[in-house]
């Protein structure tokens, strides 16, 4: 991808106010993307979990006929318009191959957003995993998670690195053994704008982001493993805005190989 006259006009990665964090309807991100000229768009707000009722700001089971009747509308009203894709954002537990497979009978697509990792039998929150034993937990779940097939990309995939302040040998080889599971199965790594718009934190007296995380992208342009730029818009108005601006300037520093669009064929 070239990014010299390059114009977003795809997201894939986006939520709307069933999930109790994010505001607007299936229809208003329909018409701001048509405002902004894109080619498509994809809803993938987070999928409903009994194991996290009480842990996590998502839709209900009982929400989720909604937010189906809420898609399958807009694909009939604006198709002539946009390509619209019906999807969720979900987490990968063991044994839950079966539910995966029901909800990809009803959409276009899942999307990996691995907020929890199973330890025994407790979840955990991947915003505050620490040690190397949690990390390779991540890491081994976001690879069973690849090999399946379920999934279309990860979303924020260098999440699992949100509180390391500093990333040793040990850390980096194993963010990059994610990286080349991604590449071999070409599934594409998320460059995630909601990352940009939480702003940058300073460590040892130099800002960074704490995702997108510098380290993880430049091993993924050493492997030249596969991308998508996401807005992982909570508002309609994310969908186009100053954060994915700096997202696609961060991965054109970096070089990085960017999908346009998604195949859905």
């Amino acid at each position: 991808m070239s990014f010299s006259n390059q114009i977003v006009r795809t997201n894939y990665h986006t939520h709307m106010y069933l999930c109790r964090h994010a505001s607007g309807t299936v229809e208003d991100y329909v018409l701001e993307a048509i405002k902004n000229n894109f080619d498509s768009l994809g809803m993938s707000d987070h999928a409903p979990w009994n194991e996290l009722i009480d842990r996590s700001v998502r839709m209900k089971m009982s929400d989720y006929p909604i937010y189906l009747r809420e898609l399958n509308k807009v694909c009939k009203k604006y198709s002539d318009k946009i390509n619209i894709y019906k999807g969720l954002e979900i987490e990968y537990f063991n044994g839950k191959n079966d539910y995966y497979k029901n909800l990809l009978e009803e959409l276009d697509y899942l999307v990996l957003g691995q907020h929890y990792i199973e330890i025994g039998s407790q979840l955990v929150s991947t915003y505050r995993i620490y040690t190397i034993k949690e990390l390779t937990i991540y890491k081994d779940t976001i690879i069973k998670a690849i090999d399946s097939g379920y999934f279309k990309f990860i979303a924020h995939p260098d999440l699992f690195l949100f509180s390391q302040k500093e990333l040793s040998e040990e850390v980096l080889g194993i963010a990059e053994e994610i990286i080349v599971a991604a590449k071999k199965k070409n599934v594409p790594l998320e460059i995630n704008a909601n990352g940009v718009r939480r702003g940058k934190i300073m460590v040892h007296g130099e800002e960074r982001y704490r995702y997108p995380r510098l380290e993880f992208w430049q091993l993924v342009k050493k492997h030249n493993a596969p991308c998508i730029i996401s807005s992982d818009a909570h508002k309609p108005e994310y969908l186009y805005d100053e954060a994915v601006l700096e997202t696609v300037e961060f991965a054109r520093h970096l070089s990085l190989t960017v999908e346009e669009e998604l195949s859905f064929d």
